[in-house]
């Protein structure tokens, strides 16, 4: 089964992405939901997730860092 990492600063955003994704792909298991980039660091490097969303305009690190 594959995971993910939805890193986003706004709430809204984060939970329309992670609303889509259970609606068109049921099988993604959801590892993390981050805030900003230095909390999605430490998510990735504690769940090494197949697949990430990162936002690219985030506190701390962006999504490109």
């Amino acid at each position: 089964m594959p995971d993910a990492l939805i890193a986003e600063d706004e709430p809204l955003l984060r939970r329309q992405l992670r609303d889509t994704l259970a609606l068109l792909w049921p099988q993604l298991a959801i590892v993390a939901e981050c805030e900003d980039g230095i909390e999605a660091l430490h998510a990735f490097e504690q769940h090494a997730p197949q697949i990430a969303f990162l936002d690219i305009r985030m506190p701390g690190l962006s999504g490109l860092d």
